[in-house]
């Protein structure tokens, strides 16, 4: 083996190669501008240049850093997550194949968290690694850590590499890390994930690496999928004994609808057209509300299998009253149903301490389209485009003028309702974004509403902080 020299009986590289000591040096003089407060830095790729801005203007981490903060203790309070541990498992097999495989690297797995619970590599490797904190009891997740290819991997469907000085604390700029995750194919949450990581060198991902998870993660969808069956199962024989006029909606645990009834679609728009029993595509009717029913039926369920609760959901056009009940499958729980309720009389009962019992009317937007008025629910509207005082509502149909001019105006009206300004010309509606992506050359964001096709929506700099709080990310 030429260029290596032995320390301990381990080979281990003498130097950088030179394509990684090249690269390194135009990736250093960026990390270093962008880390004075520079945004415009060319020649980093996307991924990397987004999560060095997270790690900067959202979370705050500082790049001096010697360590990454020890971990605290395990999640343990939901029963889907006591259910990761065997993927988690399954991740630390695959993770014990490619070091048994790979000379002169360190390999780890996490949880969903970025916690290390498990390391393998040669001593030298291993003892280089516990100097900058790579060792169990430390904790990656991109928010603590910053760039970096373990928590910045977590939650991605694609494998993420960070060589040299992309990683975003100075400590690690000796080192290449290609990360892998795995995430839970109903919520998106990250359960584990599994790095390999080279210290000066720019060795790629083991081969293999990759398709041993892809396996992992098709496990996963099946498993979902034969929830999404349980959950239509159970929604087909309550709409099957409902009233005439009663709502019938089935959502999963991250409160993404199922199905719905004929009632409930005439009374909302934003549900499935048939029903979504594969993961992927229900992920388009997800109800904030709803995901918070269920974190409560949840929290129930595993004290009283029995349990149901009465709620007022505002995920049609109008708020209704529901009788909730957790749905389970093979003992656990998968998701809920929600029956509207309706008085002696056939109506449905109207809450005195509502809005609509006080006089509010439920929020509408109106506009024009060839002089006809359009009266449009929150939950139709993608976006506003401002052109000077004009404001266009882009929605599923269509564009259409709004009635009102200013867009201040439509952010005052829609701002209780999901929306956030995100350019002085552009208003979004947050439930319906499904993509955010890297300006061209400029450093700055982009997000999309689209599931197909080509759209970008600019962020601005100023608004970027308050739209990643928004998401999550």
């Amino acid at each position: 083996m030429s260029g290596v020299i032995v320390e301990n009986g381990e080979a281990l590289p003498s130097a950088p190669v030179q394509a990684f000591d090249e690269g390194g040096r135009s990736t250093r003089a960026a990390w270093e501008r962008f880390v004075a407060g520079e945004d415009d830095v060319r020649g980093v790729p996307d991924v990397i240049l987004l999560s060095w801005q997270r790690s900067r203007d959202l979370y705050g981490v500082d790049p001096w850093d010697a360590a990454p903060p020890r971990a605290g203790g395990a999640d343990t309070t939901s029963i889907r997550s006591l259910l990761h541990a065997n993927v988690v498992a399954q991740l630390g097999g695959v993770a014990g194949a490619i070091a048994s495989g790979t000379d002169g690297s360190l390999t780890t797995v996490t949880d969903g968290s970025g916690r290390i619970l498990g390391s393998w590599g040669g001593g030298s490797t291993r003892r280089r690694a516990e100097d900058v904190g790579l060792a169990p009891l430390y904790t990656w997740s991109e928010s603590t850590t910053g760039t970096n290819g373990l928590g910045t991997s977590l939650g991605r469907p694609f494998p993420v590499s960070v060589r040299g000085p992309e990683h975003w604390r100075e400590a690690l700029h000796d080192w290449t890390s290609h990360g892998i995750s795995v995430s839970d194919a109903v919520t998106g949450r990250p359960i584990g994930a599994v790095t390999v990581s080279f210290w000066r060198s720019a060795c790629g991902p083991p081969d293999g690496m990759e398709r041993a998870v892809t396996s992992i993660r098709a496990q996963l969808r099946e498993e979902a999928v034969r929830e999404g069956r349980a959950l239509l199962a159970a929604f087909m024989a309550a709409a099957e004994s409902a009233a005439t006029r009663e709502a019938v909606v089935v959502a999963d645990v991250a409160g993404n609808v199922v199905a719905a009834n004929e009632y409930a679609h005439d009374l909302g728009s934003h549900l499935p057209p048939v029903a979504a029993v594969e993961p992927t595509p229900r992920r388009r009717f997800l109800s904030v509300e709803l995901r918070e029913i269920a974190a409560t039926a949840e929290a129930h369920f595993g004290s009283d299998p029995s349990w149901t609760g009465d709620f007022r959901v505002n995920l049609l056009h109008e708020q209704m009253a529901f009788r909730v009940s957790p749905v389970h499958h093979g003992g656990r729980f998968i998701g809920i149903l929600l029956v509207s309720t309706l008085d002696a009389d056939g109506s449905h009962p109207i809450d005195d301490t509502s809005a609509a019992a006080v006089g509010e009317a439920p929020v509408r937007v109106v506009g024009v389209h060839e002089s006809h008025l359009i009266i449009l629910s929150p939950q139709e509207i993608r976006y506003a485009a401002a052109d000077r005082h004009i404001v266009w509502l882009v929605t599923d149909r269509g564009r259409v003028r709004a009635a009102d001019h200013g867009i201040d105006n439509i952010e005052h009206t829609l701002g209780s309702s999901g929306f956030l300004r995100v350019h002085r010309s552009y208003l979004v509606n947050l439930h319906r974004i499904r993509e955010v992506g890297q300006g061209a050359g400029t450093g700055t964001l982009t997000v999309s509403t689209q599931h197909h096709g080509y759209e970008s929506i600019p962020v601005a700099r100023r608004h970027a902080p308050r739209l990643r709080a928004a998401l999550g990310i």
